[in-house]
């Protein structure tokens, strides 16, 4: 009969014994073999075993060890050998020992991993152990065994299994086809599982917002074997987007196939949006530079500029690529450079830490902008100076604006001065025009009339100048007619032909424009024209005894664009914006007043205009009228009567300047006038009461009454016919004033005068009137 099988025994577990993979099943084999025959005398060959050997019988009484295994305990063999199992390992007990033993019985063998504390030391280790039956007689009567020591390895494991357990980032293990095998804990929180094994569960690919990302991931690991820092969507177990940052590496076996990859996962979602925030915020920075008003620029320390905003294209025509490595001393004029380097090494060594300046830069169309900068330094992380940031504005316009308000608040202070000190002067003046024409025409000898006429010259000088301050401190409002802008020119030049013909010097002129028209008082344009022409003149005479000035007039954006150059010194760079200002001048040794310029600054900005001195091509100076076109026909032009005889006309001088009454009574009494004086209005309405005169010549401030108030009484007076009204005035009176009292009946003639001039007035007021009555 078949001898009875033993139902196969049940092995308890236990955590100190654990088992093992059959992997080293074939290798132990062979080493029982060795211990086999060296229980057969082969002593020699079982010591050199790096693993413990050894024998002992069922009831655990020790037969055969090797030297490993005396090493480990620390004793001699003869200490050991036929000595209890017990008195040397504290764990496992026998009676975990004896758990075993029906299995090994049975089978004959037992593999497994134990934990073995040694007695003497103390110290725990964790074998690898093979048992196999020594069998005698088909009898088991002891066992064989073999120990490997796997400490450090297990340490390993364990070291890496707290490692895969604990990190931040998911660590997971998948296969060729990419379905999960192991993950750690923090993939499992990353995609919102409870466990790993719900998030293990197959399919992977539900893992994926985009499916296509997994195939790719797999293709490129065959292909090259790892991927680095892949940007990968996945989906949480809610749905949401994690987005992550994988890094995978292939695993092959010893015929290098893929057999399993592995990999980490970094949550980037935070990150990404940070990014995102950080691309918006960068976006919304671009935009508001590129809309801010100034220039915003960024220098490092060697004063290059490393950004520009593309407000710079605006401002100096240049693009932002092209400002990019250009030095700060590149662009600013000459005479800013210095001071603007010396405000950037403040900024950059920390003197200062925000300042401002301005200056001139080129533009790339080759002209000047005046810049006002804003600057700071720019540091790094460390506090350490790294170059400037600055803003800047274009300010050209607002200077030129500011130049103006200040040069009209200039004019009209010193305006408000001159005009009481011309009005002082014209009754001096007057009195010596006046008494200068009479001596001339009384002069018995050339000596006595060079006299008279150096008087009356220097007279006529000084009343130019009187009649330029009053024109400077309150210039009259044109009155305007269409003119052509040529014929203002042709009549200044030839005004100036006879002093342009004795200083040799040629006129060219150019109209490019003879159908051009300005709305203009034709003779204060033709007093600009002079006033510049004159002033070439001089300027050319004053560096050579001939030369040259070139006249041209052409349409310049709904202006008629004046421009007179000449080849004469030119004007300095530093009096170009002082050259209009009152009594500047740099020929004063030579008769200069300092006020042609100024005067013709005044006339043009009353019609509309501008003017402006440059550089002329020709090397000299040039002077550019701007005035606003008028489309039209000529106007005609109202010209003065010429002087008549006053023979039998009956004359009231009214002025409080006893002088003034003198010369103008006795130099129209030797036009054949009959001519009285008084010096108050009171006077005069007693005098005009008792008598009959044909005209009153009255000045326009007396002491006691205005002229004007008496001219009133004595227009209103009934049953009587009113006298011709004349003013004499020393002040400057504006155009709506003169043109009410025209209406009224009467006339005005500036301070100071030449007694010819007046007779001229008082013939032609004659006539103006007689013609009327005839019409009437």
């Amino acid at each position: 009969m078949p001898k009875e099988r033993k139902p196969k025994a049940r092995i308890p577990s236990h955590q100190r014994i654990e088992k093992a993979t059959p992997s080293s099943n074939g290798e132990a084999e062979g080493l029982f073999d060795v211990v086999a025959r060296s229980q057969r005398g082969f002593r020699q060959l079982i010591d050199s075993f790096d693993r413990i050997a050894f024998n002992f019988s069922l009831e655990g009484q020790i037969r055969v060890i090797n030297r490993r295994f005396a090493d480990t305990v620390g004793l001699p063999f003869t200490d050991i050998v036929n000595h209890s199992l017990e008195e040397f390992i504290a764990e496992p007990s026998r009676g975990e020992m004896m758990r075993v033993l029906p299995q090994l019985l049975e089978a004959r063998s037992w593999t497994g991993v134990v934990r073995v504390r040694w007695r003497k030391t103390n110290q725990a280790r964790i074998y690898d152990c093979t048992l196999r039956a020594v069998l005698e007689h088909g009898e088991v009567t002891g066992v064989t065994g073999l120990a490997r020591d796997i400490s450090e390895q297990r340490e390993s494991e364990t070291r890496f299994t707290e490692l895969f357990e604990t990190l931040h980032e998911g660590v997971y293990f998948a296969s060729p086809e990419g379905e999960l095998l192991d993950v750690n804990p923090a993939a499992v929180r990353m995609l919102g599982y409870k466990s790993k094994e719900e998030l293990i569960a197959p399919p992977a690919s539900r893992h994926f917002a985009d499916p296509a990302q997994r195939t790719v991931l797999i293709a490129e690991l065959q292909r090259h074997g790892f991927v680095r820092d892949r940007d990968l969507s996945l989906r949480r177990k809610d749905g949401s987007l994690l987005h992550v940052r994988n890094s995978s590496v292939a695993i092959r076996n010893a015929k290098g196939e893929f057999v399993r990859f592995q990999g980490s996962l970094t949550d980037v979602t935070e990150r990404e949006e940070m990014e995102k925030r950080l691309r918006e915020e960068q976006e919304f920075v671009r935009r508001l530079v590129a809309a801010f008003p100034d220039i915003i620029a960024v220098l490092d320390t060697a004063g290059r500029y490393t950004f520009v905003s593309p407000r710079v294209q605006e401002t100096l025509g240049y693009t932002p690529d092209e400002f990019i490595g250009m030095k700060l001393e590149d662009r600013p004029h000459p005479d800013d450079r210095e001071s603007l380097l010396e405000f950037f090494q403040r900024l950059t060594s920390g003197e200062t830490n925000s300042g401002t300046i301005e200056y001139r830069t080129s533009h790339k169309d080759g002209g000047w902008r005046s810049i006002r900068a804003s600057a700071s330094p720019l540091t790094n992380a460390d506090g350490r100076i790294i170059g400037i940031v600055a803003s800047a504005r274009d300010v050209t316009e607002s200077k030129r604006l500011e130049q103006h308000v200040l040069q009209s608040e200039k004019l009209a202070a010193i305006g408000q001065m001159v005009s009481g000190v011309a009005h002082e002067l014209n009754n001096p003046l007057t009195a010596i025009l006046g008494v200068s024409d009479l001596l001339r025409e009384r002069a018995t000898d050339d000596g006595m009339r060079r006299q008279t006429e150096l008087i009356h010259k220097q007279a006529r000088k000084a009343a130019e100048l009187v009649q330029g301050l009053l024109m400077f401190s309150r210039p009259s409002k044109p009155q305007s007619q269409k003119v052509k802008a040529a014929e203002l020119v042709a009549r200044a030049m030839e005004l100036r032909k006879g002093e342009l013909q004795a200083r040799h010097i040629s006129v060219e002129f150019q109209s490019l424009g003879s159908t051009l028209f300005v709305e203009a008082s034709p003779n204060q344009i033709v007093q600009v024209l002079v006033n510049l022409i004159a002033n070439a003149e001089q300027a050319i005479s004053s560096v050579r005894d001939h030369g040259r000035i070139e006249l041209r007039i052409s349409h310049v954006e709904g202006n008629v664009e004046i421009l007179l150059d000449d080849d004469g010194p030119g004007i300095e760079p530093e009096f170009r914006s002082k050259i209009f200002d009152p009594f500047f001048t740099t020929r004063r040794s030579i008769g200069g007043t300092g006020l042609g310029l100024t005067i013709a600054l005044v006339i043009v900005k009353e019609h509309g205009g501008t003017i402006e001195a440059q550089a002329a091509p020709m090397g000299g100076a040039r002077l550019r009228i701007l005035l606003p076109v008028a489309d039209g026909h000529l106007a005609t032009q109202r010209t003065s009567a010429p002087a008549g005889r006053l023979i039998g006309l009956r004359i009231l001088v009214v002025d409080d300047e006893e002088a003034i009454r003198e010369v103008i009574q006795e130099g129209l009494t030797v036009q054949g006038a009959s001519v009285s004086g008084v010096a108050t209005a009171e006077e005069a309405w007693s005098k005009l009461n008792s008598a009959d005169y044909d005209v009153v010549l009255c000045d326009f401030n007396l002491g006691d009454e205005s002229g004007t108030a008496l001219f009133e009484r004595v227009s209103e007076r009934k049953g009587q016919s009113a006298p011709q009204f004349i003013f004499i005035t020393g002040e400057f009176l504006d155009e709506n004033r003169t043109a009410q009292l025209e209406k009224q009946g009467a006339r005005m003639l500036q301070k100071p005068f030449k007694i010819s001039q007046l007779a001229g007035v008082i013939e032609a007021f004659r006539r103006e009137t007689a013609a009327k009555v005839e019409q009437h």
